[in-house]
């Protein structure tokens, strides 16, 4: 949060130090709360109720977690509107900062009154950053950490090319280049691997916007025996695309595509399978095509950093909390505790300082 808050808003949110931010303190545990392990009654609704009318009782239902969701958005947008009233005065007495919401208000400005961004439309941007910019990273991170934890092997082998990394750049990890980063190939293997094996977004959505054809990798067949080669989708159709069933793929990831396995990075070109997608690593993890996520770098050098940062100071090793770790589906997929969903992302692992 604190890393996104200062690249997209030229902002201190305060996580790291634990400040007194009403706004930090309602969005922790948001996830999990609102879209996390709804209730029978809840699902029943959603299933048979117009969107309109969830749509008004989202506006006044007095359940717990609507309230929190209310709270957490009314928060967010007064931050919101005191960033743009900041970056607006910032902009009108000459100064350009470079932060995503400075350019924003600045291409807004700059704009004819036909194609302005309203203020509602610049806070749900704002609110639409906040939440693909940090959840999903943040998520992505936790699996990674555990995985090292549960594989000490892995922490060992990683600390070897952090170190092997700065005597060949000259550099302390701190001060580790773009070009450092891309370079360590088994840091590479561990993301691409986790991000595989937990994908933080399990799901994705497209509606089609006209009538189209979707071509098929291989062919299907039919509950009549038939076998199509392509799906014909009607504009209007909502398609679901399950990224987690893909990374599982063995066709395109091997038969051993249910184990965490990083050194598969490795193998021969030749031994993969299946069509090339997305933009990283075949994996669907920043979906693909035109709409394929847009701050994708900005993540990835986010969880290089931050792996590096923390294997090169810390070991790290499960504890016993870990026998109740569920994953819970909450639009990403969180790690949580069982009996403590509401506390949100829970990930108790151990951890001590690196021996030198």
């Amino acid at each position: 949060m604190d890393s996104i808050g200062e690249a997209a808003f030229d902002y201190q949110f305060g996580a790291l130090s634990q400040s007194d931010n009403q706004f930090m303190k309602a969005y922790f545990g948001l996830m999990s709360d609102t879209l996390g392990s709804p209730p029978k009654s809840s699902i029943f609704m959603q299933t048979i109720l117009p969107v309109w009318v969830l749509q008004l009782m989202s506006k006044v239902s007095r359940r717990r977690s609507l309230v929190h969701a209310r709270h957490t958005a009314k928060l967010a947008n007064e931050v919101a509107r005191a960033l743009v009233k900041s970056k607006t005065g910032a902009l009108l007495q000459g100064r350009n900062n470079k932060d995503i919401l400075s350019l924003l208000v600045k291409a807004n400005a700059s704009e004819d009154e036909a194609t302005k961004l309203t203020e509602e439309e610049m806070l749900a941007q704002m609110r639409t950053i906040l939440l693909a910019g940090h959840e999903t990273s943040a998520t992505s991170l936790c699996w990674v950490l555990l995985e090292l934890a549960r594989h000490p092997e892995l922490q060992d082998r990683l600390r070897a090319e952090i170190r092997a990394t700065e005597f060949a750049s000259g550099r302390k990890y701190s001060s580790f280049t773009s070009s450092d980063l891309d370079g360590m190939e088994y840091l590479s293997a561990i993301l691409k691997e986790s991000m595989r094996f937990h994908p933080a977004l399990y799901q994705n959505y497209r509606q089609a916007a006209k009538d189209d054809v979707l071509p098929l990798s291989t062919p299907t067949r039919t509950t009549s025996g038939e076998y199509l080669n392509n799906l014909p989708i009607p504009k209007g159709m909502k398609v679901i695309l399950s990224i987690a069933a893909y990374h599982r793929n063995k066709d395109v990831f091997g038969e051993d595509a249910d184990i965490f396995n990083p050194d598969r990075w490795f193998r021969k070109a030749n031994e993969k399978k299946g069509p090339t997608l997305g933009v990283y690593g075949n994996l669907l993890t920043f979906a693909g095509g035109i709409r394929a996520c847009i701050g994708w770098r900005f993540a990835l050098y986010e969880m290089q950093s931050l792996t590096v940062e923390i294997i090169s100071n810390f070991e790290l090793c499960p504890t016993p909390q870990l026998e109740r770790l569920r994953r819970e589906a909450c639009l990403v997929m969180l790690p949580t505790l069982e009996g403590e969903e509401l506390k949100g992302e829970n990930l108790p692992l151990g951890v001590k300082l690196v021996q030198n």
